[in-house]
């Protein structure tokens, strides 16, 4: 069942969920021929080389697992003796997709930076609202941290994280929940990730550029099935809006990659500069402050001043780095993926060095 329902989930939720209402129902119709396109994409493009092992992870409601696709370093592309973890989460607007789809992303992660990763699944809107996805992924990161060492020799206090698109919304989710542990996410990665769901789709600010009429407009409903049935229980929860999160529960490094023909753009921009001034004065304090050490979350200080960059691309769409080859300019691609994973691994490495 688990297998079909990945690659049919619109259509099952359309047929056998009646407690969806209709206009739901035959929105979910016409988003299958979609989401299977989407998938056959994701899921062909990962094949070949080091295309990562199937693994299932339990997750904390009884009788559900994760599927995630595990990426484990060879010895010889270690550059360290401290393995890292790190946990990559897909996009689809909560709707659907596939660990696979980031395929490129994860290895490169796992044989440059000598990472175990980790690049996971959970449950999908609008069959499973918030916080079902945000608790899955929270789930899977856990069971990564009690299992590093014993599985794989890698210390898990050497956490990092991405996502992609609601994944990166996810990603920050994380970050959140194990804000103040001795697992405290080190770095994070966000590709053009949601931030702010308080508007539904239909009201956020468009950019330049942003075509007047989309053809897909009728879709929009979905996009807002995970977060918009208890929206207004949750307008001032930052694990739903991380644009509204303390700077102080988030990765003190974070790298966030922005197309700028993105309905997500002003949102994103608006939390980035929000986060470089908070960052700028907490880092004058620790610079003043001759007496700071870098001490454990857990003794009272967290580790290290703040690290916020951001990478603004013009012209391009939402989810234009998971595009095909063959419609893109893969220079592009490859060299924001080589920035991002150059990124992680100086923070890993900062890690490395301060552990030693």
């Amino acid at each position: 069942m688990s297998a079909i329902y990945r690659w049919f989930g619109p259509l099952y939720d359309a047929l056998f969920c009646p407690s969806l209402p209709f206009t739901v129902r035959w929105r979910l119709l016409a988003l299958q021929p979609i989401s299977l396109l989407a998938n056959t994409i994701q899921y062909f493009s990962s094949r070949g080389r080091d295309k990562g092992t199937v693994i299932w992870i339990p997750l904390r409601t009884p009788g559900l697992s994760a599927r995630a696709i595990i990426f484990i370093p060879s010895e010889s592309s270690l550059p360290r003796t401290n393995k890292g973890i790190h946990l990559n989460i897909h996009g689809g607007g909560f709707l659907g997709g596939l660990p696979e789809g980031h395929t490129q992303f994860c290895r490169k992660v796992a044989a440059e930076n000598g990472c175990v990763v980790v690049s996971t699944s959970y449950r999908y809107a609008p069959r499973y609202t918030f916080p079902a996805a945000h608790e899955d992924v929270q789930d899977v990161a856990e069971w990564m941290i009690q299992n590093a060492e014993r599985l794989w020799g890698a210390d898990p206090r050497l956490l990092t994280v991405s996502g992609f698109s609601a994944g990166g919304n996810l990603a920050l989710g994380v970050a959140q929940r194990l804000h103040g542990s001795d697992f405290c996410v080190k770095a994070s990665v966000t590709f053009y990730a949601p931030v702010d769901l308080r508007l539904p789709p239909w009201e956020k600010p468009k950019p330049p550029g942003f075509p007047a009429k989309d053809p897909l407009e009728f879709l929009l409903p979905l996009m807002d099935a995970y977060a918009g049935p208890d929206r207004q229980r949750n307008l001032e929860n930052p694990l739903l809006h991380p644009i509204l999160a303390d700077i102080s529960s988030l990765p003190r490094n974070m790298l966030f990659v922005v197309p700028s023909v993105d309905i997500l753009l002003h949102e994103q921009t608006l939390f980035i500069q929000r986060l470089e001034e908070e960052a700028a004065v907490i880092n004058r304090q620790i610079s003043q402050n001759t007496e700071y050490t870098r001490k454990k979350p857990s003794e009272g200080i967290a580790l290290g001043p703040y690290q916020i960059k951001s990478m603004f691309f013009d012209g391009q769409i939402h989810g234009w780095l998971e595009v095909p080859s063959i419609f893109i300019d893969t220079k592009i691609r490859d060299q924001v993926f080589d920035d991002a994973v150059h990124f992680l691994s100086d923070v890993h490495t900062s890690n490395v060095e301060h552990q030693g």
